[in-house]
């Protein structure tokens, strides 16, 4: 099992903007706060050499109960919430079983409170209103399973 796969387990993600797969590949998320109406995937980081350097850098990820919704293809779920402190927040991606296949955490976002699905189109909202939408088909957010 790998490192994210193991924070996810305990109920934790890493404390740094980013997307993060189940298979430890991890990238930089840009944000323009809680008004999401900027956001973009960035290069890729090795996260498991940051998190060995200072393995404090971990936020809790607590799902919202209005954030885990069934995909309408029964490939999995999508889920949302937040962390730690008042600005964090996270959105993911299930399995059917319910085991992590990726996670975005966001330091300034704000808490997400509300998950849905349309088709290859997920929306999460935060509890300021503001919602960001993700393409589940793009290349960034595609279903990747980990190595064995």
């Amino acid at each position: 099992m790998g490192l994210i796969a193991e924070l996810w387990l305990t109920g934790r993600v890493p404390a740094r903007n980013g997307l993060y797969r189940v298979d430890d590949a991890a990238f930089d998320v840009r944000i323009d706060g809680p008004r999401l109406s900027g956001f973009g995937i960035g290069e890729p980081f090795d996260v498991a050499a940051e998190l060995a350097e200072d393995p404090e850098c971990v936020t809790t990820a607590d799902s919202h109960p209005r954030g885990v919704v069934e995909l309408r293809d029964g490939t999995g779920y999508v889920c949302c919430g937040e962390g730690a402190h008042g600005a964090h927040g996270f959105f993911a991606r299930l399995d059917s079983d319910g085991g992590l296949l990726w996670v975005v955490a966001l330091r300034d976002s704000s808490p997400f409170e509300l998950a849905e699905a349309e088709g290859r189109y997920a929306t999460f909202t935060n509890n300021l209103g503001h919602s960001l939408t993700v393409d589940l088909a793009a290349p960034e957010f595609a279903v990747r399973r980990p190595l064995v």
